[in-house]
């Protein structure tokens, strides 16, 4: 199954093309500004140069969180427009899932840190064997204050705080394996429908793990009540 993966979860966009197991390419883009421009200008080039037609594509499958607000909105909208406008399947994969795949050979514990505004980190730990265990948000502080002996980073709130991490026993992953990857999006995606066979485009919501940011700002004026 030919499969489109998107993934605009960070500040670094990425676009994955998979034919069933097997992967075809990747492109990665600064998705700071313009993202949503970007991202369709990415979807083109990376088609362009594996030589497959749009009306091809027999899957779309999308990072769905958590992450940036804007950034997964934009990323999931543009993923149900092009899944309805070809008439294909849709699947979410979770974005801490998507980046725990490439460190599965880890032994022990496994820590995906997305940096999300400010000291604050979406944190999903995975047990030896790829056991979801938990997922929060929580302050840098409060993840470096716990033991992190032989526990494995990921993401690009490792990347970001690696110094930190390093210093307080734990491991870091290489760098090229904190960016996001919409190649194992499309993976994950593929082995996903396969066996559940379920499109998501009218019931795939971002996955947020604490409101948005204005929102919290009313809340603490007193504007939104608890």
């Amino acid at each position: 199954m030919l499969t489109l993966g998107i993934d605009t979860a960070t500040e670094v966009g990425s676009v994955g093309l998979a034919a069933g197991p097997s992967a075809i390419g990747e492109l990665t883009f600064p998705a700071k500004m313009g993202q949503a421009e970007r991202l369709l200008q990415a979807v083109d080039r990376l088609l362009e140069l594996s030589r497959v037609k749009v009306e091809d594509l027999e899957l779309i499958a999308v990072s769905s969180g958590p992450g940036s607000f804007t950034g997964l909105r934009i990323g999931i909208a543009t993923a149900k427009g092009l899944a309805q406008g070809l008439r294909a399947p849709l699947v979410g994969v979770p974005t801490a899932t998507s980046y725990a795949r490439r460190v599965e050979f880890w032994p022990g514990r496994i820590c995906v840190l997305i940096h999300d505004r400010r000291n604050l980190v979406y944190l999903t730990e995975f047990a030896s064997g790829g056991q979801m265990m938990e997922e929060r948000v929580a302050e840098i502080e409060q993840v470096l204050a716990k033991g992190l002996q032989g526990e494995l980073f990921v993401g690009s709130g490792a990347e970001r705080y690696r110094e930190e991490l390093a210093a307080r026993g734990g491991v870091v992953a290489p760098r090229a394996l904190n960016l996001p990857s919409a190649l194992e999006v499309a993976l994950l995606g593929a082995a996903k429908f396969a066996i559940a066979q379920e499109d998501e485009l009218f019931s795939l919501e971002p996955r947020y793990l604490q409101p948005p940011l204005a929102e919290l700002k009313l809340s603490r004026e007193g504007v939104i009540a608890e």
